[in-house]
């Protein structure tokens, strides 16, 4: 089987799931642009792509939009060389134009989404969305919640097949929460608090992350805040810190993935106030290294992931005292069914469900 995929940039965590699919299916990509710009260059990390992929030479615009006839003209001569061809989006101006060929011309074609927040749309915006997302043939989603953001904007629950999201591979999830030596001998090689209990929350850093309230709820909390990262926000933390004289609360700069593996082995929670994440892949990152997670209710991977009360909590993020509560509550036990949940959410288990679902599609 020969899939054509399209993604706007080649994520670090979207080229191993194409690397790996590639071992299972023959994988075309196509990349809109080389790099978004608001990431860190080290996020992209030169990893090497073991399918066939290729760039659009032009039409590259702002932080992640994209705007040219070549997709378009590319499928419009090689698209029956396909047996399925996956729009990994419909939001940049190319993707548009693209899905719009596409539907014009009869030729069925994937929605593959990480995830999806409904929000309240004008009257021009929504008709727009439900048209290029109702348009598609199938859909690849990541859980129900987002089956629920599909379907508002007319997909079909017929037309729907679920993966298990996941940025991490068997491999790297450990086999038991590290212990208290274990946990210190790492944050001595990380320079990190020794004493205390250690909250992680790794992010970009800006507005819709929401760092600040968490450091404001950390100002009169004991235990240690680390956030790791990097963004036009960093000044304002940095500010907020040293204005309130406070020393539990630290920021570490950005890391590449395995390091942030370390980093949450030896943390004691991981922690999410994010305004809105359509995914947020943190979390099964966290839970692949035996930690508890509290994540807001704005983060869709919470609601697949987490099990209130048992390996974390989801919280109301205007609640301060139910965000209070879960981090008086959280407990290591609940690491462990963190690991149990992270085995059935890996690179292995999703590469498995979507070739499953690539050859149903294929047969109808």
């Amino acid at each position: 089987m020969k899939i054509l995929i399209v993604f706007n940039h080649p994520a670090p965590y979207k080229v191993d799931l194409f690397n790996d699919l590639n071992k299972e299916v023959e994988v075309h990509a196509i990349f809109e642009r080389k790099s978004c710009r608001n990431r860190n260059t080290c996020f992209y990390g030169g990893k090497k792509h073991e399918f066939t992929s290729r760039f659009l030479k032009r039409g590259a615009f702002g932080e992640e939009n994209s705007n040219t006839k070549e997709l378009a003209n590319f499928l419009k001569k090689h698209h029956a060389e396909y047996d399925a061809i996956i729009m990994n989006g419909y939001s940049t101006i190319t993707e548009m134009r693209a899905i719009r060929f596409l539907n014009k011309n009869k030729i069925k074609w994937i929605l593959f989404v990480n995830g999806g927040v409904i929000k309240k749309d004008n009257l021009i915006k929504g008709k727009i969305k439900r048209y290029l997302i109702s348009s598609a043939d199938k859909y690849f989603s990541p859980s129900e919640k987002t089956n629920e953001y599909l379907a508002h904007y007319g997909a079909k629950k017929e037309n729907i097949y679920n993966y298990p999201n996941s940025t991490t591979r068997s491999a790297e999830l450990l086999p038991r929460p590290l212990n208290g030596e274990e946990k210190i001998s790492l944050r001595k090689q990380y320079d990190l608090p020794l004493e205390g209990k250690l909250f992680i929350s790794p992010s970009q850093f800006i507005e819709r992350k929401n760092n600040l309230k968490l450091i404001e709820i950390f100002a009169n909390r004991k235990e240690n805040l680390m956030l790791v990262g990097e963004g036009k926000e960093k000044e304002k933390y940095l500010a907020y810190i040293k204005e309130h004289n406070l020393t539990n609360v630290k920021i570490h700069d950005f890391v590449d993935k395995q390091t942030l593996l370390k980093l949450f082995s030896c943390s004691d929670c991981f922690i999410t106030l994010s305004k809105e994440d359509i995914y947020g892949h943190t979390t099964n990152e966290a839970m692949s290294q035996g930690l508890p997670v509290i994540a807001s209710n704005r983060v869709i991977s919470s609601f697949k992931l987490i099990k209130n009360g048992v390996n974390g909590f989801i919280v109301p993020i205007e609640d301060e005292k139910a965000i209070n509560a879960a981090i008086d509550q959280v407990t290591p036990e609940m690491g462990i069914e963190s690991l149990r949940i992270s085995k059935e959410n890996t690179i292995e288990k999703m590469i498995s469900s979507i070739v499953q679902a690539l050859k149903e599609v294929a047969k109808q």
